[in-house]
């Protein structure tokens, strides 16, 4: 039997046999909810589409009929309350099985879903639902996520709110779910429609919805096949919650558009015993995760279980660093497959088995993108010089798997798209292969735990203190988070720097964020610098604050 992929993606090899290019072809209106997962589950309908087990004990196997029927019943429950093609719904889950239902079911309606991290303040879910104009929520009772979910969809007047066991305030979403139809007729929807609105943090403001379309999800396929190796068969692990974009390329499309079944541990804090003994019962074959995790999976011994089914390890979200991927491939023989890509483009460069890899390299170039550094001068670099990593759309043609652009913000979408040059705001080279190395971030972004953090957020929430009269976030190295948030403050007068005041700041901003926001350092200093328009210098040249 012909994998099912083939319909939709035309792949050119050479000589040497290695994909050298592909293409995409689909109808109008193309829906992988209908035209990937119903077709693949009326002709496999007992394939093993994910195996869930969470960190108290339960567990779940779903096989593709199971996926079509509930997302059809869940689709059914949404209609039933008034939920239409364009309407936005919001989601903040853990990685309960029942995300990947209702984000099919949004895929049948042509509704925009809108992943969340359960973790946010109810500041953050706010912001969101207020710009997205969401028309649902739909959360968890873990980590008190419904009551701040509850709090800013009452501000925001969302009405129809579901979540997981019910609760006040809230209809129960799977016990409504099964009262529905298990059987949906099509609704009409284009591949054009937006399908996905992620959020994403900046550096000059609050952060940024990124729109993607339903021809988004076929971009999928390369990093599940090439840097992931999912096959017929194959059973793949990937961390990261389920309001993370990259759930959508590690556990979701490609997976199972390859033939491949999904392992999801759903847990709060993560457990490196539980995980890898969940590793080694089920004989996981692949697995993806950020540093952070493989950090703190080699610091239990990850040569201390049988991980012999896993034939492919994969990282990203973070900068790999040497030290890891050398712990790693000791303590399980096999070599850490490093990736690069952004909310707002999909996979840019793998390594893989089929293209190698290369010391300090974040991988191969795909062949799907014509990816240049530009230099400050506005000329592209020669091999080994650094600059901005842009993307070029050839003859007007931009690549699949590209933004749409950024949620009601035509001028951020437009300083972006600037002609045919797509600015990824990353600094890197590249060697006469094409493989990529990244130099950091063009802005200030801060990455930790795999999750990208905006200092103008930190900034912004810690000067509401009175003490503080100017701030810094930045990211500093850290060997368990990838990036530590570190603020410099500069205290108004009457102020003096102290342990008590340090203590008081940190509390004042940690205990109302999300734990991947919180500052792990703060140091009081002078001034900060300014450049001659009077802005706070930022960004690799950034020098260090004057000092008191």
């Amino acid at each position: 039997m012909e994998p099912l992929y083939t319909r939709y993606i035309q792949e050119t090899f050479g000589p040497d046999g290695q994909v050298t290019d592909w293409h995409y072809q689909y109808e109008d209106n193309f829906n992988y909810a209908y035209d990937i997962l119903d077709t693949m589950a009326a002709a496999e309908p007992w394939r093993l589409a994910m195996l869930w087990r969470n960190d108290r004990g339960a567990e779940l196997k779903l096989t593709l009929e199971d996926l079509s029927v509930m997302s059809n019943r869940m689709a059914n429950l949404f209609r039933s309350h008034g939920l239409k093609r364009g309407d936005v719904i919001l989601t903040a889950l853990r990685s309960h099985w029942s995300w990947w239902i209702v984000a099919l079911a949004a895929h049948k309606l042509g509704l925009i879903l809108a992943p969340c991290s359960y973790l946010l303040s109810e500041q953050d879910f706010l912001y969101r639902m207020t710009k997205a104009k969401a028309k649902c929520v739909v959360t968890c009772r873990e980590n008190g996520a419904d009551r701040r979910v509850l709090a800013a969809a009452e501000q925001a007047g969302v009405s129809v709110r579901f979540a997981l066991g019910g609760g006040s305030g809230y209809l129960d979403l799977l016990g409504n779910m099964d009262k529905q139809p298990g059987v949906l007729g099509r609704i009409p929807t284009s591949a054009k429609d937006p399908i996905l609105l992620y959020f994403t943090s900046g550096t000059t403001g609050q952060p940024k919805g990124v729109l993607h379309d339903g021809a988004y999800t076929l971009s999928n396929y390369w990093g599940a096949k090439y840097m992931q190796d999912i096959h017929p068969g194959s059973l793949h692990f990937a961390t990261g919650d389920t309001g993370w974009e990259v759930v959508c390329g590690t556990k979701f499309y490609g997976q199972w558009m390859l033939g491949g079944a999904l392992l999801v541990y759903d847990y709060d804090r993560f457990p490196p015993e539980k995980v890898l003994e969940t590793l080694q019962e089920t004989k996981v074959t692949g697995m993806m995760a950020q540093p952070t995790v493989y950090r703190m999976l080699t610091k239990v011994g990850m040569d201390k279980y049988d991980l012999s089914s896993i034939t492919n390890y994969a990282v990203g979200g973070e900068k790999l660093l040497p030290d890891l991927a050398k712990v790693v491939q000791e303590q399980t023989g096999q070599p850490l497959y490093e990736g690069y890509a952004q909310s707002e483009t999909n996979l840019i460069a793998a390594a893989s088995k089929a293209f190698g890899r290369r010391e300090g390299s974040m991988g191969k170039i795909l062949p799907k993108y014509h990816v240049e550094i530009l230099k400050e001068d506005g000329s592209f670099a020669a091999p080994g010089e650094v600059g901005e990593i842009v993307i070029v759309a050839d003859g007007g043609q931009r690549p699949n798997g590209m933004m749409t652009g950024y949620l009601n913000d035509e001028e951020a979408t437009r300083r972006l798209w600037d002609g045919d040059i797509f600015h990824t705001c990353d600094l890197g080279s590249r060697d006469a292969d094409g493989f990529l190395f990244y130099q950091g971030r063009n802005d200030s972004i801060i990455k930790t735990k795999g999750y990208r953090v905006s200092p103008v957020e930190i900034e912004d929430a810690l000067s509401l203190h009175p003490a503080v009269a100017e701030c810094l976030a930045v990211g500093e190295p850290d060997p368990d988070l990838g990036q530590k948030v570190k603020v410099y403050v500069h205290l108004n007068q009457g102020y003096a720097p102290g342990d008590a005041l340090r203590d008081e700041l940190m509390a004042f901003h940690n205990d109302a964020c999300a734990g991947f926001k919180k500052i792990r350092e703060l140091e009081f200093v002078g001034p900060l610098r300014r450049n001659p328009n009077g802005k706070v210098i930022r960004g690799q040249f950034a020098k260090t604050p004057t000092k008191i």
